[in-house]
């Protein structure tokens, strides 16, 4: 359509921005939805976890860089994993959102994501330096519509579902999900591991 002037650019950007919000939002209640009625379908196959995770941080380069935020994928493990056993579709959405989120509530600094291996599972380790989280939050934020006080005030919109359907997802790989921060203002950790054996899937 030509060239485009800024404040076009970023009305533009804006309304692409909303636009994500919004499809999110419908993804996350259809999620619950089906969740809840134990209708949720998940395709298992052998992949590699890798470069699942390098691609899905590609896709958010932007969208740090429009922040000014560094968005690095730390992949120093000299030895790469072996392949699990996963959904590719629901482990794409569950990291992409915490990616989401991390740089959406990060101010300055960045997000760094990595891959390694621990005590026979997989971790993918999500660090950001923004908010942070309260004590008394981190146990309830894997809770259906929870948003903390800090993250309502910094982002109006949010529906409070990702981490719950997220933490659902890794469930059905057998695995778990967490978070960890030393506080207000001092950035935090999401971390979800992925045994190398998935008890849910029958072999």
């Amino acid at each position: 359509y030509g060239k485009v002037s800024a404040p076009i650019h970023d009305v533009l950007d804006k309304l692409y921005t909303i636009n994500n919000r919004l499809v999110q939002l419908v993804e996350n209640l259809l999620n619950v939805s089906s969740i809840e009625a134990g209708r949720i379908h998940y395709n298992f196959q052998l992949i590699w976890l890798e470069p699942l995770v390098a691609e899905i941080v590609d896709t958010f380069a932007i969208t740090a860089k429009n922040k000014n935020l560094t968005l690095t994928f730390d992949n120093s493990s000299k030895k790469m994993l072996p392949q699990l056993m996963l959904d590719s579709n629901k482990i794409k959405e569950m990291v992409s959102n915490l990616i989401d989120n991390a740089i959406k509530y990060t101010k300055k600094g960045g997000v760094v994501v990595s891959v390694e291996a621990k005590e026979g599972a997989a971790r993918i380790i999500i660090s950001d330096t923004g908010i942070g989280i309260h004590p008394s939050d981190q146990g309830k934020l894997f809770e259906k519509f929870t948003r903390t006080k800090e993250t309502t005030s910094m982002v109006v919109s949010g529906s409070g579902l990702g981490l719950y359907v997220g933490k659902s997802f890794v469930q059905a790989h057998g695995g778990r999900i967490w978070a960890e921060s030393e506080g207000l203002g001092r950035g935090s950790r999401f971390i979800v591991e992925l045994p190398f054996v998935n008890p849910n899937v029958k072999v």
